[in-house]
């Protein structure tokens, strides 16, 4: 990707130059049935000229389906961008008009047969802010039922693997899991589900009895 650097010191000195650049030409280079690209001639906040290279995929959202049992649903397919196949969560492209949460039931059912009874959404991210429009809308999807047949792609081929949720952590620590929205999305439902054991826990001991109240034993 082309593009002109501007040091910090130069851009920010004294805070007179607003870190914005504008754009004055676009081109576009490619139209696919995925994805477009385009070329942007834009003015740096020094008054140079700079080309940047933009990618423009359609909005996405991501799925971190966990059973009643504690397991995630991850799918196992070939991506032939890095030619090999590895661990994700089930995601998908959002239609024009589609609510995030309609789409995120509508592909956890597709990729892995299941439909979850509650969504909660955990976050949104760009997924390469330096070239691409892309986002990402994360849900953590619980009280997973069966749903219809799984209808996916002609050209998509998966493999449904159900592993217990700790340990599809661990594979991200130890980076066996390397697809960005996957570690996102076990990252964010990590630090949900241990918010909601804590929670549980406090609200458990609040509403044991107190020993000390009880009256004394007679002897």
């Amino acid at each position: 990707m082309a593009s002109i650097l501007v040091s910090a010191q130069h851009s920010f000195a004294g805070g007179k130059v607003k870190p914005i650049e504008r754009v004055i030409r676009k081109r576009v280079v490619y139209v696919g049935r995925y994805l477009s690209t385009e070329q942007q001639t834009v003015v740096l906040p020094d008054g140079r000229q700079a080309i940047r290279d933009i990618v423009r995929p359609p909005d996405a959202v991501a799925v971190v389906p966990i059973d009643d049992a504690g397991r995630i649903h991850l799918v196992r397919q070939y991506r032939p961008a890095i030619r090999r196949a590895i661990y994700e969560i089930p995601a998908g492209i959002i239609d024009p008009g589609e609510r995030p949460a309609t789409t995120a039931r509508r592909e956890c059912e597709e990729e892995i047969g299941l439909r979850p009874r509650r969504l909660i959404k955990l976050c949104s991210f760009y997924s390469a802010v330096g070239f691409s429009t892309g986002s990402i809308v994360l849900f953590l999807a619980q009280g997973l039922m069966a749903g219809g047949a799984e209808h996916r792609d002609a050209t998509e081929f998966l493999e449904v693997r159900a592993v217990p949720f700790e340990q599809a952590y661990r594979w991200v620590l130890a980076n066996k899991i390397v697809d960005a929205k996957s570690m996102i999305g076990i990252l964010w439902a990590k630090q949900r589900l241990d918010l909601e054991e804590s929670r549980d826990r406090g609200r458990t001991a609040r509403n044991r009895p107190d020993r000390t109240d009880r009256p004394p034993r007679r002897t």
